[in-house]
């Protein structure tokens, strides 16, 4: 869990403009022979804007000067292990989150003082940006820590992006009771993000994404990921795209000013503080959409993916992996609100899309749906994974190559293919501008979009059905929950599970939402088979 207090500097810098630092506090697992900030892989946390590199924009967040000194404080839990690890005493539940942070009385002294510390150096606090794992046991330890935060800061803006899991990665097979553990520590959690912090952005999963079908076979879903290659890591790269967006939000939320000004138009109507986090990679010239016409914002929709709407594991079924999509209602694409960032526009592109980004969110208008242009890109560092194609590589933007062409290569092997043309086929040397992946974009122009929809009931609705479930047939994983010290009760959870519906109902689901229980699960689960079984003295 990472907790960020933005503080604006004193003063201007060179160019006259306001900017911010960052004062972070880390809560991290600690391992043997690690460094706290080793034990867990690293939260995508801003790295670029708090960087110091040119591509950094003006006003973005300044980096620490020394990681000794005071603006980043780590502090390590002991005793656990991560998730899936197939080690002893796993992070898995809500339950020990709370336990970890209650009773601990030396942890909770440190952090406090370190969040005093930090409101001592902080003369204009713009707000906190709180990052946590909401699937592992970190859900209670970030409930139990918010309690402590908002006593200290109690009008304080405070954003929470909670980023959600699954089995990948793990070092053991995934298991009922484990899914079951995911779905009540992601309801517990995010009942109590939504109770305490300002605002709430869940992020599903990283998950591979499905083979591109392009032509008339290719779908909606499909046509965001158009430009990443099919022969990489597909959950690498859907977890590199992502971190870009959660980065490029991260930079804007640390502006002077736009924490508290981007919570208050989101959530204008006082009870949606769930929000979506949504992006196009790349963000193309409007000729490449046709135009700012009805066909063009049907276009730039197209290439948007929604990286917080809630979707199934897939399934197997013939050796093909299906995934079961959530039902969308026509609403579901008009947002209560909505702030967006374009990177890489120079003036003259901005003033040309302009008018198909605000077509884009009609009926929304002005103050409900703002948008800021900025000049630059989002580097692409040379370390990163190669996964895009068919952009060129100065622009980012995607290419167009003459027919026929042997201008560019399609891949970076300097072994010319050998004719096909002598066989009545398609000659290999003139390829296709989506098969060039010879080199990778520089940087890469990106729209990315902050919102509250509609869109969030899919996931409510699948963990107040799971939750209900678990109670119909009496689930075993259910005790780790509502017994001991620590534990929530049959109350909480029922009560959580009561909040969560209510929440659904707010977001334009409930009763009219429900085509059935069956469909709040996931179609690989199966509920009734836990790894702990009642014992009922009848």
């Amino acid at each position: 869990m990472e907790a960020t207090l933005i503080t604006r500097n004193p003063g201007a810098d060179a160019q006259g403009n306001v900017t911010t630092s960052d004062l972070t506090l880390d809560l991290v697992l600690a391992g043997q022979g690690k460094r706290p900030r080793e034990a867990v892989d690293t939260l995508p946390a801003s790295e670029w804007s708090t960087s110091a590199a040119p591509h950094a924009h003006r006003g973005a967040a300044a980096p620490a000067a020394d990681p000794r000194d005071h603006s980043y404080r780590p502090h390590a839990l002991s005793g656990f292990s991560e998730f899936g690890s197939d080690e002893p005493n796993e992070f898995a539940t809500f339950v020990q989150g709370r336990e970890a942070w209650d009773g601990n009385s030396e942890l909770r002294d440190n952090v406090e003082d370190d969040l005093r510390l930090f409101a001592e150096r902080s003369d204009h606090t713009e707000g906190f940006l709180l990052t946590t794992r909401l699937s592992t046991g970190f859900s209670g330890l970030t409930a139990s820590f918010l309690e402590l935060l908002r006593d200290e800061h109690p009008k304080a803006a405070i954003w929470s992006t909670a980023l959600l899991s699954n089995a990948r990665g793990w070092k053991r097979a995934d298991s009922d009771r484990a899914k079951s553990q995911r779905m009540l520590n992601a309801a517990l959690g995010l009942v109590a993000l939504e109770d305490l912090a300002s605002m709430v952005l869940p992020v599903q999963p990283v998950r591979e994404y499905s083979d591109w079908v392009g032509g008339a076979g290719a779908s909606a879903e499909q046509e965001w990921r158009r430009f990443l290659r099919d022969d990489v890591d597909r959950s690498a790269a859907y977890e590199q795209v992502l971190t870009m967006h959660l980065q490029s939000a991260g930079s804007e939320l640390r502006e002077p000013d736009v924490l508290s000004s981007l919570i208050e138009q989101l959530n204008w109507r006082g009870g949606n503080k769930i929000a979506s986090l949504c992006g196009a990679t790349p963000l193309a010239p409007v000729e490449y959409y046709g135009g700012t016409n009805e066909a063009g914002v049907k276009k730039l929709k197209s290439t948007v993916k929604d990286w917080s709407v809630w979707e199934a594991e897939p399934q197997e079924d013939e050796g093909k992996k299906l995934r079961i999509q959530p039902k969308r209602k026509e609403d579901d694409d008009v947002p209560y609100a909505q702030y967006g960032v374009a990177r890489g526009l120079d003036f003259e592109d901005s003033q040309a899309i302009g008018p198909l980004l605000e077509k884009s969110a009609v009926p929304l208008k002005e103050p409900l749906s703002r948008w800021v242009s900025l000049y630059d890109p989002y580097p692409v560092l040379p370390s990163s994974l190669p996964i895009y194609r068919g952009l060129h590589p100065q622009s980012g933007h995607p290419l167009v190559l003459p027919v026929p062409s042997t201008a560019l290569p399609v891949s970076a092997s300097p072994t010319s293919a050998p004719s096909a043309a002598l066989f009545g086929l398609p000659d290999a040397r003139f390829p296709s501008a989506l098969s060039y992946t010879a080199s990778q974009p520089r940087s890469l122009p990106i729209l990315t979009t902050l919102s509250t929809s509609p869109s969030a009931r899919h996931y409510l609705r699948h963990l107040a059905l799971g939750v209900k479930e678990l109670r119909r047939v009496r689930a075993g994983v259910l005790r780790e929950y509502e017994g001991g010290e620590y534990g929530v009760g049959r109350e909480g959870v029922d009560e959580a599970r009561e909040r969560i519906e209510a929440l659904w109902d707010a977001y334009g689901g409930g009763a009219e939402d429900d085509e059935g229980d069956e469909g709040g699960k996931d179609e690989d689960e199966d509920w009734t088979a836990t790894e702990q079984q009642d014992e009922w003295d009848l």
